[in-house]
């Protein structure tokens, strides 16, 4: 294929071309280790010499793609590595997230089986920009989820791994920059119009995939105009199946509380599993994502710019939850178990567990959009001044509804209901067995009772405006000081928080718990249940037998339809279940205001030494930022004044009222940039840098709720609360009184703090050829770090001194991350035909840290043990095959990943660190230039079939088995 282009700025070419040759996905992909601007940022394209005079570039497939991008990296003035368009639209990537995982030093997370966020060397706080300027949507963080936006839409995607003085402040890890395209990156009219089909192997669906592109420029009598307009529409399904070990407790008599011990092994303190399951969970995404740019260059110094961009995205996700568990669990007795040398129990019998049947549905709408425009105007021949003004709106709207079902036993439930029977387990393979002693228990319908109902929603705006100036003096090349660059920036920043609380969940009825009087058994209304419809193909069917077997569940359209299951509930217990308004005094609702303030100066510099030549950059960035947080602290204890009653008779005093925080601070941040060509093909490239990055909306959000902790005789209630050590009197300093809370987010909390160097050595030995090897090291503080139980001391009246131990973010790591990079890319042209189109990119990334970060180290245990940063896999690797001969464009790319920390305090963990496996994922795609107007891509994910697997500490105590879907993937590219 040969596609021609005109280009009037030579530092464009690489995107621009990229653009011309692989719209939505033409040619085969290539990551670009680029390590400047791929393509200025619309706050910085004045910068760019738009001099109308235009060269033609000949772009011949991959190759050339390659060869652009070997010579941004080998002249750039800053660390920076970039995905052109091809990468994004070429690979099997459903969006930027899976395309970022290429880049050496870049690890994702997954939601359902897609990238939705990154980390950069070990670190999530990964800050994201649109076009150069901020972009967040009203989720609670400071950027935007990667799943939210197409991919189609994008000319390429910049990370900034050690920022200079010129770019926004805000990632601790560095900044991902999100570049859509403009009309004046073509020389003429392109109109190109892509389609594609995804199947989706274990939800058993398919997905497609539209997307249009117009783009032209004129010559008027009032100057240049430009207009380009993109739009891209995607559906995706998706399926999830997961194995789940509950978490493993003493037995024996060394245990804490000397716990029963298990059978045959009475002298010998073993961990023993409180149960497992499994979980399914199925849905679908859409995304609509429309951008549009106009340019006016009424001279050949002056240009307007105006961009729109619009991204919606829905998340729709039902399933089910079947899970036997409880902390109060006791081995069978009687039964056999087995233990291995690590005195895990690998295989027994637990009584009577608690089992649970919890239906979710979930919908999830997020709107984002972004207004921009600016002027750059070159004042003289070497004086250069931009403006730039932006505008983001943002909402966020979800609702939730859960319904839990729970087999019936003689230990959890009213008396006579249910059967006695023993839960066998077997851990010892990869895939966990977990049956009924009972053939048939959890298949009988009439052993299910209805026990909880709970509605939950959220809705969020966010919005943004910020204006940014930026002048910029050029002194040529002749001289040691290149250009000096000033500028400034403001915004003002706004997110109204709104959330039912999980205080709306309901007993349906009084249940069928053992302290219940009254029970709603599901076999006395068929009509809202159903068999789980995954559990006979469960992990593609090999746990069809193992796992549970067949079970019941309420019927996924209430879960679907919430209006239906507040019908159901009506319908079977009388009661009125509805969400919660969210005008409620019930319902939480948070407002934060942030400002911000900065301005910089930026001098480039360069000169030679003998023959050595070198350039760089030394700049300084003040920030000042100004945040207040509004919201609701509830905190709820017994009356103390009250007698010793029966029942619910202690009245409650309840404090509800308004809470509200912020934090102003100044900060400075130096960098500096050099690079130092040692010969024709061998430079040396450093940097250093301070950034910080500020806590997320979520964790700003002020909502507390705090309430001491009682130790009941029978039915006799305390009205003084427990003590630290038991049995000891209370004393307000040494021994205070004990309660619990949760603190959704903290608006005093600093911003984390980074000081960055890298040092890289880089050999060109072909225009498609290069090696590297880059180490950095990042000196942290003020990491936050989610804590299950940090003490928050509150005097209350007529109790005293109350010490809660409060689920919230604390300011309390420091260290460091530190590791290389190494990597190159290559093509084999000394092969005989047709074998010369081979090529191949590889690179490994050592990551290792210590930040102080620390979490349980056992359950019932008081040792904390030390642990990485969440998301750092201290190897990882890509391993790319490339072929680009004839039109035809092949690529095979491997990713793997050593294990990582998954988090401290998860859900259901105990708040026992999990730890994530090894694993790898093979892509492969596929692209044939059937014409020069017309393309046809096929491509595929996870071939390999990866599980995704976990352990609880250390890796003999299991956790997750999980699976995702297997896509399949055929698309057609058709120009005008």
């Amino acid at each position: 294929m040969r596609v021609t282009k005109n280009l009037s700025n030579p530092a464009l070419r690489g995107g621009a071309s990229a653009i011309a040759m692989a719209l939505f996905g033409a040619c085969a992909p290539q990551v670009a280790w680029a390590q400047d601007r791929v393509e200025a940022p619309a706050e910085d394209q004045a910068a760019q010499d738009d001099t109308g005079e235009v060269d033609e570039i000949v772009v011949t497939g991959l190759r050339q793609s390659l060869a652009s991008a070997q010579s941004i990296k080998r002249n750039a003035d800053q660390f920076v590595d970039s995905i052109t368009a091809q990468d994004i639209g070429r690979l099997p990537d459903v969006n930027v997230a899976e395309a970022l995982q290429r880049i050496s030093g870049v690890q994702i997370t997954r939601n359902r089986g897609e990238g939705s966020g990154v980390a950069v060397r070990g670190l999530t706080q990964v800050r994201t920009e649109l076009n150069g300027r901020d972009i967040f949507s009203a989720s609670g963080g400071r950027g935007l989820s990667f799943e939210e936006v197409g991919s189609e839409l994008l000319a390429g995607v910049d990370v900034y791994k050690n920022p200079s003085a010129d770019l926004v402040e805000g990632g601790l890890s560095g900044t991902v920059n999100l570049r859509t395209r403009l009309p004046f990156d073509q020389s003429g009219q392109l109109i190109a119009v892509t389609g594609g089909v995804t199947y989706y192997d274990l939800i058993e669906k398919s997905g497609q995939q539209l997307a249009g592109l117009y783009s032209n420029r004129w010559d008027t009598g009032i100057g240049e105009i430009g207009f380009l307009a993109n739009v891209g529409y995607q559906t995706t399904s998706f399926r999830e199946d997961t194995v789940v070990t509950e978490p493993f407790y003493q037995r024996g008599p060394a245990a804490p509380g000397v716990q029963t011990p298990i059978n045959g092994f009475a002298n010998q303190t073993v961990l023993l599993p409180h149960g497992g399951g499994f979980e399914t969970a199925y849905g679908d995404r859409e995304r609509l994502s429309g951008a549009a740019a106009l340019q006016w260059r009424p001279t050949s110094g002056l240009e307007f710019y105006a961009q729109y961009f619009r991204a919606d995205y829905k998340f729709n996700e039902a399933g089910n939850s079947f899970f036997a568990y409880g902390s109060d669990l006791l081995p069978s007795p009687n039964r056999p178990f087995t233990v291995d040398e690590n005195g895990i129990v690998r295989t027994g019998y637990l009584s009577n567990p608690g089992v649970d049947s919890v239906n979710f549905g979930t919908v999830r709408d997020t709107s984002t959009t972004d207004i921009s425009g600016g002027v750059r105007w070159d004042v003289t021949s070497n004086l250069l001044l931009t403006v730039d003004y932006q505008h983001i709106d943002s909402t966020v709207e979800q609702t939730t509804m859960n319904l839990t079902a729970s087999a019936l036993n003689p230990r959890t439930s009213v008396p006579g209901a249910g059967q006695s029977y023993d839960l066998f387990f077997d851990i010892s393979g990869d895939v966990p067995v977990f049956q009924s002693t009972t053939p048939g228990y959890f298949s009988n319908l009439a052993n299910y009772g209805m026990t909880a109902i709970l509605p939950y929603g959220e809705m969020n705006d966010a919005a943004a405006d910020a204006l940014r100036a930026d002048l910029t003096w050029d002194f040529g090349d002749d001289g040691f000081i290149r250009d000096v660059r000033v500028g400034g920036r403001y915004t003002e920043k706004s997110a109204i928080n709104r959330n039912t609380t999980y205080g709306t969940w309901s007993a349906i009825g009084q249940s069928c718990a053992n302290w219940s009087g009254d029970c709603k058994r599901l076999s006395d209304f068929p009509q809202f249940a159903q068999p789980n419809p995954f559990q006979a193909d469960l992990l593609r069917g090999s746990a069809r037998d193992t796992v549970f077997g067949p079970v019941w569940q309420f019927a996924d359209n209430l879960v679907l339809n919430p209006q239906a299951a507040f019908d159901a509930v009506r319908q079977a217990s009388g009661q009125q279940v509805e969400f919660r308004d969210y005008d409620s005094p019930d319902a939480f609702l948070g407002t934060i205001n942030e400002k911000t303030y900065a301005a910089y100066v930026r001098v480039g510099f360069g000169g030679e030494v003998g023959t050595v030549t070198f350039d760089g950059n030394v700049g300084v960035r003040a920030v000042r930022t100004e945040t207040l947080a509004s919201g609701r602290r509830l905190l709820t204890y017994r009356d103390p004044a009250a007698t010793g009653g029966v029942g619910t008779n202690v009245p409650n005093i309840i404090v509800d009222e308004d809470f509200s925080g912020g934090r102003n601070f100044d900060r400075y941040l130096p960098s500096a940039n050099i690079k130092v060509n040692l010969t024709e093909k061998l430079l040396l490239r450093g940097a250093f840098s301070q950034n910080f990055s500020r806590p997320s909306f979520a964790q700003l959000n002020p909502q507390f709720n705090l309430q001491p902790s009682y130790t009941d005789a029978g039915d006799v209630r305390a009205l003084v609360p427990n003590v630290a050590t038991p049995g000891t009197p209370y004393d307000p300093v040494t021994n205070p009184y004990v309660g619990t809370g949760t603190a959704l987010g903290d608006p005093n909390l600093k911003p984390e703090e980074a000081t960055s160097y890298d040092l890289a050595l880089e050999w060109y030995f072909d225009n498609v050829g290069f090696v590297y090897v880059t180490g950095f090291y990042k000196n942290l503080k003020n990491l936050l770090v989610e804590r299950a139980a940090a003490p928050v001391f509150e005097q209350l009246p007529g109790v005293g001194n109350v010490r809660f131990n409060v689920r919230r973010w604390v300011n309390e790591s420091e260290g460091y991350v530190r590791g290389f990079e190494v990597g190159g890319q290559k093509f084999f042209d000394f092969l005989p035909a047709p074998f010369d189109g081979l090529g191949v990119q590889a690179n490994y990334t050592f990551a290792d840290s210590d930040a102080g970060v620390t979490a349980a180290g056992d359950i019932n245990s008081t040792t904390e043990i030390s642990v990485p940063l969440v998301n750092l896999s201290k190897h990882s690797y890509n391993l790319v095959a490339l072929y680009d001969k004839n039109g035809l464009n092949m690529r095979a790319a491997y990713n793997w990943r050593s294990s990582f920390l998954q988090g401290t305090a998860n859900t259901g963990t105990q708040n026992l660190p999990i730890f994530g496996e090894a694993y790898g994922t093979l892509d492969a795609s596929i692209t044939y230039d059937v014409t020069r107007q017309f393309a046809i891509t096929v491509d595929a994910q996870n071939l390999l079939d990866t599980a995704f697997k976990s352990y609880q500490i250390f890796d003999d105590r299991p956790r997750d088995y999980g699976i995702n879907d297997r896509r399949f993937s055929v698309r057609a590219l058709v120009r005008f």
